[in-house]
């Protein structure tokens, strides 16, 4: 039996904007959520933790469960493959979820709840989905983005990304919560009382 008083909160944001940093904060606070872990083709960084980080896959065999329909949705980014594994959330429908991912998949993720899973169970989903974006302004991006040893081009790229994506998809975004630099406290507060109360 599925428990639809369950939340399901999908946190994105713009580059740099802090999302690691919120949901690990929010998920301190809220130790009963659980929460989704992407999988990926690329290697395995240091310190990284299969099923912790990610769960890392070949290529071949990251290919092999698109072919059998396992993904919610996916992307390739930078050569290599990023999804989220459906079993992520058919082995937690009793469980409150959160999800970290980008701008451009949450922009879609009701789309891709609707067309990847059966509709008693799409049309429960739907109903938990809360879409939180985290904004910040452009001189905290560029000055993180420059300690992440990042060039010019890049950032400039992932900052035009963002506007785009911002563009295409802001109606589909539920709240926007800016996290002013500093007040990291704030930010993880404004996250917390609208999960709490939605």
């Amino acid at each position: 039996m599925k428990d639809s008083s369950k939340i399901l909160v999908i946190l994105t944001g713009k580059t740099a904007s802090g999302k690691d940093t919120v949901m690990t904060k929010v998920l301190s606070r809220f130790p009963d959520f659980k929460r989704i872990i992407s999988t990926t083709s690329r290697e395995k960084r240091i310190g990284e933790k299969n099923g912790v980080d990610y769960f890392f896959l070949s290529k071949p065999d990251f290919l092999r469960k698109i072919e059998k329909d396992d993904f919610i949705e996916y992307i390739k980014y930078g050569g290599n493959l990023y999804g989220t594994e459906k079993f992520q959330i058919l082995n937690n429908l009793n469980s409150n979820l959160i999800w970290r991912i980008d701008p451009s998949r949450a922009g879609k993720i009701r789309e891709f709840i609707k067309s990847a899973f059966k509709e008693s169970v799409a049309s429960d989903l739907l109903k938990r989905v809360l879409v939180i974006y985290l904004t910040v302004d452009d001189e905290a991006i560029l000055r993180r983005l420059k300690k992440r040893g990042l060039t010019q081009e890049e950032i400039e790229r992932r900052m035009l990304e963002d506007a785009k994506f911002w563009q295409e998809f802001k109606g589909n975004y539920d709240y926007v919560v800016e996290n002013v630099s500093g007040k990291l406290d704030e930010t993880v507060n404004k996250v917390c009382n609208l999960t709490r109360n939605n």
